[in-house]
């Protein structure tokens, strides 16, 4: 039986199968998956758990032993086997059809939990994993993708207390580039701190860089006021200090797009304190809201150097980027 990821805390609710077998590279999911499934497996009277890796030269007769010798601590035991290579061998594989038939046949008490990575298509179709699946339930985790990776944070953030501000969930979703595991730690760090309401972008920026002596929300408004000196400065700083580039990246563009709106006499919906409106002010006679939206667009080529897209040094790039808002020109280099 296939599930879907999201479908197994229902699933486990109802009841507990006898055979799990989950696929995948997104080892957090998995992890959770296995976590869950152990939780549920202790509950019906799973109290002892065994694990197996099938690394290297895997002896099989350990599993067959273990499959056939009762335990004399528990009535049913979880049997937590993980495969990381994907590929079982020909005994492996003998061994995994039988025990299919073996779930099939409800001649085992155990409960057992089968991990492998994802698989390519030929090994989908072979005679032992065919079997596991039609025996037991089957879960494929698939990596989350870019674009739905802030509300994944969101869902995850909505779990511990916390809410965040779509800005601040897109910023965590550039900074961890997709690894969840790291995703889940900023998450766990920022609810440690308890905060109140919602979680804006400026409050998890801080959080990011609290041990900087330097703030990324100074580069921001050295380039509003245009102090070049100042910006060039900072910049040179944060960098440092080892503060990221993709930090600072979503700092400039937050100016940009503000700057923009305020250019174009949007000023009223820019959310901008009025102890600053006087700078971007300034900043708006300096430069044509063209102009901050031609730097916009060339943030993108940053956040693509950051991610090795594009060979170039996002720092080099950040620093032409500062100059160019400073003087209010684009020079030659990324015209």
């Amino acid at each position: 039986m296939n599930l879907k990821p999201e479908q197994l805390p229902a699933a486990l609710q109802r009841s507990v199968a006898s055979l799990f077998v989950l696929t995948g590279d997104e080892w957090l999911l998995l992890d959770e998956a296995r976590s869950a499934i152990g939780a549920a497996a202790q509950r019906a009277g799973a109290t002892e758990r065994a694990r197996y890796d099938v690394e290297g030269r895997f002896d099989w007769r350990q599993l067959q032993l273990a499959q056939s010798n009762l335990s004399l601590f528990a009535e049913r035991r979880l049997i937590d086997l993980r495969l990381p290579g994907g590929k079982p061998g020909k005994e492996g594989g003998e061994f995994l059809r039988a025990l299919a038939e073996t779930v099939q046949a409800q001649s085992t008490e155990d409960i057992w939990l089968i991990s492998l990575p994802k698989l390519d298509h030929a090994t989908q179709k072979s005679a032992w994993f065919t079997a596991l699946s039609e025996a037991g339930v089957q879960i494929t985790f698939w990596p989350v993708a870019r674009t739905a990776l802030p509300g994944w944070i969101s869902d995850r953030a909505a779990a511990l207390g916390l809410r965040l501000h779509p800005e601040a969930a897109a910023l965590l979703a550039d900074r961890v580039e997709g690894n969840l595991l790291a995703a889940r730690q900023e998450l766990d760090k920022l609810a440690l701190l308890a905060p109140q309401g919602e979680i804006s972008g400026e409050t998890l920026l801080a959080q990011l860089t609290d041990q900087s002596r330097f703030n990324p929300f100074d580069l921001g408004a050295a380039i509003v006021e245009g102090d070049r000196r100042r910006a060039l400065h900072l910049l040179r700083r944060l960098r440092q200090e080892g503060v990221e580039p993709i930090l600072l990246l979503w700092v400039l563009s937050r100016e940009f797009r503000l700057l923009s709106r305020w250019s174009a006499g949007s000023a009223g919906s820019s959310g901008v304190p009025k102890s600053r409106a006087p700078h971007y002010d300034r900043a708006a006679r300096r430069s044509p809201a063209g102009f901050w939206q031609q730097l916009l667009g060339r943030t993108a080529d940053i956040d693509r150097a950051v991610k090795g897209v594009l060979a170039a040094d996002p720092w080099q790039l950040l620093d032409r980027i500062t100059l160019a808002a400073c003087v209010g020109r684009l020079p030659q280099a990324i015209e």
